[in-house]
């Protein structure tokens, strides 16, 4: 079982173990979820893309007004004393989560966890199984899914209480307003046709630091990459799907709804390049905690 006993938390200028970190009940955070975040992983115990999630930061700042009431290079500094303090605690094959918090109250929390590869890794052996929820994505002209507030997390988290109150295995894939294939719960999605990757409009989806490195990934291999809006009867004409976050990975779907996926080929190319890049396989390191009790 993964044990976040020991991991240090910054809270509002102090360094506390995790399990001990408070904010007020009070905070805006807490109350009317008025906050932003990013995250950002380490693989094989150092970090990568923290840069772009940086970025993403200043943006989602930017967008709600909430301010991070830190420089970017303090924000660093902290990581760097967070990790200092936190990669002792790993084990083999365990990687950090680190999260990133500002509240409308003013209170920062930068937070890292062990991330539990034993959630994803039996999907990493069957695929995963998707469902389409009959809740809709928020329409782009209420609420900007390209960045990261809780208020947008939640209409994802909801669509996945729906589909588990059927399926507790499965996860959820919205349409939007158009009936297009939008994003699920915390994930991008693409789909693979011969030589073709395709993905949904990023006006119309958080464009997340994956997504954007299995894009680059898929042009250096020579495959053509679309997006596009993708309609629920066009997945009869692709032969492979995966979905893409800093948790997830790269993760193969083995249906959605009930249309089959049966070829993962091109997905572990992507996989295997990727991995390159992060200088660690990154499905080896899922599946090590295949048996794991979570």
């Amino acid at each position: 079982m993964i044990s976040n006993k020991n991991i240090i938390a910054y809270i509002n200028g102090s360094y506390v173990k995790l399990e001990k970190a408070k904010i007020s009940i009070l905070d805006l955070g807490f109350t009317n979820s008025e906050m932003i975040y990013d995250t950002f992983r380490t693989f094989n115990k150092k970090v990568f893309f923290l840069k772009e999630h940086l970025e993403r930061l200043v943006l989602s700042s930017k967008y709600t007004g909430i301010n991070l009431n830190l420089s970017i290079k303090s924000i660093k500094k902290i990581i760097e004393n967070l990790l200092k303090k936190n990669l002792k605690f790993l084990n083999k094959n365990e990687d950090l989560w680190c999260f990133m918090r500002f509240t409308r109250s003013n209170s920062v929390v930068i937070e890292m966890r062990k991330l539990n590869f034993s959630n994803y890794a039996p999907f990493y052996k069957e695929g995963l199984r998707l469902h389409v929820p009959k809740l809709r994505r928020i329409p782009p002209k209420y609420l900007n899914p390209q960045y990261k507030n809780s208020s947008s997390y939640f209409t994802l988290s909801l669509a996945r209480e729906e589909i588990w109150k059927f399926d507790r295995t499965a996860n959820a894939i919205l349409l939007d307003e158009n009936k297009n294939i939008n994003e699920g719960n915390g994930f991008n999605i693409f789909f693979i046709k011969n030589n073709k990757v395709l993905t949904p409009k990023s006006q119309y989806v958080l464009p997340g630091v994956t997504r954007e490195k299995v894009i680059q990934i898929s042009k250096k291999l020579n495959l053509k990459v679309i997006e596009k809006n993708i309609k629920l009867e066009d997945m009869k004409k692709y032969d492979e799907c995966f979905v893409t976050a800093t948790g997830w990975g790269i993760c193969s779907v083995k249906s959605i709804n009930r249309k089959i996926f049966y070829n993962r080929n091109k997905t572990k190319k992507i996989q295997e390049r990727y991995s390159k890049l992060v200088g660690i396989n990154i499905v080896n390191q899922y599946l090590n905690f295949l048996n794991v009790r979570k």
